[in-house]
Parts: structure tokens; C-alpha cells; sequence
């Protein structure tokens, strides 16, 4: 039996390949700086200009232009509940400019109980380039490094080398905004008009934006250029008036004072929309009757109890996946090996187990809470996008899987609840398997999964802890019921006969 064992590790040390395959997959650079579209996952990106010539001391519009698959978007300067926006990294010729890269108008993108502000289909973004009176005629190539975030229900950062050849031609004429780039200039938002006011007040929980633009407007949205300062899953009500629009907007949880004013893009229609800062006043406004949320999701079926619950039970099938399974099994073939110990003593090391879940998940929880209160932008299976967490990780899964394969002793005594070691060891084994399995779990999404967590990132720490708890309680399951009830691992596989007893 003993190709039975190394097929088993095997198998084992090909699970953990295909479930980091992705993470690494999303930090692979695509295109090698020459021009034309390169093909990313779910995304084409590329470089494009509206004229192949910029003279010396001339400007020229070029751009990055990101067509998506359908249902995925990318993201705005403020990319909401979650994610980043796009980021350009030049590298020009001598004498050479460019300029902040432009974000067009945003929409609204609910993803689940969260609100993400970004682009779906085609967006470009555009940049201005300078060329100094010095630059000499003749060919050049601008090159940059791409980033982004692309998200449908899971998130993956993507990179790309781009390219464009250029020339230098004295008297080159100006461009002609067509095409991606020329749609794009048009969407940008503007400053509001000298004739238009905007007054904005603040409450305990909304902000209320007075628009005065001299005709009645029935449509409004508003982002904010920077977090945390609306909820921004929360329908926004809007009351026509005859010259302009009041649009109601919930303050964030998190914004324990008034801001001293507001800087974000008032939204008027998919073409129209302002870059404005307006001084926040304090004030209360009463909701007018009638008030209208156009094309607003409606609020979100999510509750508290409810995402504990999809936790719970997305952590049990979580057992499931191609992540968990391998050393969910491993630890099962111990316990059949032990089943005939004495019950207490199963049920203590499942107890254990169980709680290095828990702490492992409270560490990951804790971690997340501080890279939301700095600022950052993090979810489940964070650390996976780290290439050394992900270096260390699969090879502590090789050698694992070498000392399955009989290369050298290991010892399963990690994994099992009746070895020969001593107790404090045995417990010790247990615990570290469920941090183990923890790690393991974190690059793959069950069932149900997706909502609860979704809702657990955009409340409050306590609901956070709460919700991430029910998690691993869900993972822990199975393993603790079984130790509590030996007779039920008689449904399990038996053991091969070459299965060292020194190893369980």
C-alpha cells in the first residue's frame, strides 16, 4: 500500500498548487511594453492616443482604455465599500510629461450588501501629455506599468507592461477628440457653473445637498472623493425643486464628526456631473413627502442574525472545497485510527481544534479591522495576494506532502488526536491544525459565504468578530461532531494497511 500513501500525498501537494494557483495568477505582469491591447483575466487593457504626432511644445491626449468581461467592473478614485482604482506608472522620454490620470463620471455598483463606485463594460481614463519645446523630432515610446482591481463576486488584482509609439513632428496639428479617449474628456466632471450654487447641510445622520442650477433636475447622486464619509450602500433621496434638486445622503457610522466641508462628484445623468466642494453646515432637514430614490437597490435583506447564519453554514460546506478537503481528510483517517479511545479525550481534542480555528480567525478579523482603520482596502484571503505568505505557505505544504510520501518523518502526530506523544503534545498537534486549516481555507468562497462576509466587512468590529466567529464555527463542525460522536466515523474511508501506526 505503499503507492497508495505516496498517491495520497500527492494528491494532497496538487491541491495545494491548484488553490494558490490563482493568487499567483493575479501578480503575472501581461504584455512586454510594446503597443497594442493585451489580454488579462477578465479585463483588455490598453494604450491609445487621439493622434500618432504631438509636436514640441504641444500637448497630446492619450489614455489607458480597459474593456471588461460582462458583470466585472473596476473601480473609481474612491472605490467605495471596497477595492482601488486603477494606477499608472510612466516611463517617458527625456523632455516628456504626463499629467494626473482623468476618472470619468462613476456609477453605483451594488455587490451584494456593499456599494462599490466604479465602471463596468468600457472605461477609458485620460491623460495629458507635454512635449518640451526641446524635444527633438522623431519616433518615441512612452511605457507604463498598469495596476488594477477587477471584481465581479471575488476580487483580482491584475498588472500589465503597455507601450505606445509616438512622433515628434514640429507643426503636428492639434487631435480631434474621437474614439475612447474623446468619449472620455466629455465625461469628466466639471466644475459647477458660476450661475449654479450648492449648499450643503449636515445632520446627525444625513447630509442634505441644495443644488440651485436654474431648471428642474430629477436626477442626482453623490461620491465622495473620500471615505468614510457616507454610507454607501444607502439609497440616496432626491426632491426635485423648480430650479435644481435637494438629494438626502446618510452619513457613515464611521464619521464621528462633521466634516468641515465636502469634496466628491454631484452626478446630475450619465453624462452630466460636477466636481464640487462645498462647506458643510450644521443643520437638520426634514425629508420633503414624496421625496424620490430613482433606480435606487433596494436595502439590502442582510441582517445581523442572517449573515451569522450564511457564516455558519458556508463554514460547514467550506469543508468541502478543494482548499479544506486534504487536510480535513487527513485529520479524519486519525480519528478513525483513535475512534476506540477514551470518548473524553476525542472530545477534548476536538474542542482544541476547534479553538485554533476560532483563533485564527479572530487574528485575521483583527487584522482586517486595522488595515480598515488606516485606511486600506483588505478582504478574505488578504494575505494570499503576498507572494512570501505565499512562498512560505506552499512550501510548508511540500514537505508536508514529502513526509507523506515516506521521504522522511514528519509525523502526523499534527494532525491526529491518538498518538503515541505525550497529551500536552497531542493538543498542541490539534490546535495548530486548526490554524492550519484556516490558512488553507482562506483562498476559497463557499456557498453563502460571499454575502455574510460582504455584510461582516462593511459593520461595526463587534458584528465583524461575530460574523467571522459563526465562520469557523462552521469549518469546525464536522471535525467536532464526529469527536463527540466516534460511532459516525464509520462512514469515513479506512485507513490503508501500510499506514504506519507511528504516524497516527
Amino acid at each position: 500500500m505503499k503507492n497508495v500513501r505516496k498517491l495520497s500525498a500527492l494528491l494532497t501537494f496538487v491541491c495545494a498548487l491548484l488553490f494558490q494557483t490563482p493568487a499567483n495568477a493575479q501578480l503575472q505582469v501581461v504584455g512586454d511594453g510594446g503597443p497594442g491591447p493585451v489580454k488579462a483575466q477578465h479585463l483588455t487593457a490598453e494604450l491609445v492616443s487621439l493622434s500618432p504626432s504631438i509636436a514640441p511644445g504641444g500637448t497630446l491626449q492619450v489614455g489607458l482604455v480597459l474593456t471588461l468581461e460582462e458583470h466585472w467592473h473596476v473601480y473609481w478614485i474612491n472605490a467605495g465599500d471596497s477595492g482601488e482604482p486603477p494606477k499608472i506608472n510612466w516611463t517617458l522620454p527625456e523632455g516628456v510629461t504626463a499629467g494626473p490620470m482623468l476618472f470619468p463620471i462613476p456609477s453605483r455598483l451594488p455587490l451584494g450588501p456593499l456599494m462599490d463606485f466604479g465602471y463596468e463594460d468600457e472605461v477609458a481614463f485620460p491623460v495629458q501629455l507635454t512635449a518640451a519645446s526641446s524635444v527633438k523630432p522623431g519616433p518615441i515610446h512612452l511605457d507604463a506599468k498598469i495596476n488594477w482591481l477587477v471584481c465581479r463576486e471575488v476580487c483580482i488584482p491584475g498588472k500589465a507592461h503597455l507601450g505606445l509609439n509616438l512622433n515628434v513632428v514640429p507643426g503636428a496639428a492639434p487631435a480631434q477628440p474621437v474614439g475612447a479617449i474623446g468619449e472620455a474628456l466629455t465625461l469628466i466632471p466639471k466644475p459647477l457653473p458660476a450661475d449654479a450654487k450648492l449648499t450643503i447641510s449636515g445632520g446627525k445622520t444625513d447630509f442634505v445637498f441644495n443644488l440651485i442650477s436654474g431648471g428642474r433636475e430629477t436626477n442626482a447622486e453623490f461620491y465622495p472623493a473620500d471615505q468614510d464619509q457616507i454610507a454607501n450602500a444607502a439609497p440616496q433621496q432626491i426632491e426635485p425643486t423648480s430650479d435644481g434638486v435637494r438629494l438626502r445622503v446618510r452619513r457613515s457610522e464611521d464619521l464621528k464628526t462633521l466634516p468641515a466641508q465636502l469634496h466628491g462628484v454631484l452626478k446630475l445623468s450619465d453624462t452630466e456631473a460636477y466636481d464640487v466642494t462645498a462647506p458643510v453646515t450644521r443643520g437638520e432637514v426634514a425629508a420633503a413627502p414624496g421625496s424620490k430614490i430613482p433606480g435606487a437597490p433596494a436595502a439590502s435583506s442582510v441582517t445581523t442574525l442572517s449573515a451569522i447564519g450564511l457564516a455558519f453554514v458556508g463554514g460547514i460546506i467550506l469543508n468541502l472545497m478543494p482548499c479544506v478537503f486534504p487536510v480535513l481528510f487527513l485529520k479524519g483517517l486519525a480519528l478513525v485510527q483513535s475512534s476506540g479511545e477514551e470518548r473524553s479525550r476525542l472530545r477534548s481534542h476536538g474542542i482544541v481544534y476547534t479553538l485554533g480555528i476560532l483563533v485564527s480567525f479572530w487574528i485575521i478579523v483583527a487584522a482586517l479591522l486595522i488595515l480598515r482603520a488606516t485606511g486600506s482596502q483588505a478582504g478574505w484571503g488578504f494575505q494570499l495576494q503576498s507572494p512570501t505568505f505565499i512562498a512560505v505557505l506552499a512550501a510548508g505544504l511540500f514537505f508536508f506532502a514529502l513526509s507523506l510520501a515516506g521521504q522522511f518523518d514528519l509525523g502526523l502526530s499534527l494532525t491526529s488526536v491518538g498518538g503515541g506523544l505525550a497529551q500536552k503534545q497531542g493538543y498542541t498537534g490539534s490546535f495548530f491544525t486548526g490554524v492550519l486549516a484556516t490558512i488553507v481555507a482562506t483562498p476559497c468562497t463557499a456557498p453563502l459565504m460571499g454575502a455574510a462576509i460582504g455584510f461582516a466587512l462593511a459593520q461595526p468590529a463587534g458584528v465583524t468578530f461575530a460574523v467571522f466567529t459563526a465562520l469557523g464555527l462552521g469549518l469546525a463542525t464536522p471535525y467536532l461532531l464526529l469527536s463527540f460522536q466516534p460511532a459516525w466515523t464509520r462512514i469515513l474511508p479506512v485507513p490503508a494497511r501500510g499506514w504506519r501506526s507511528s504516524n497516527s
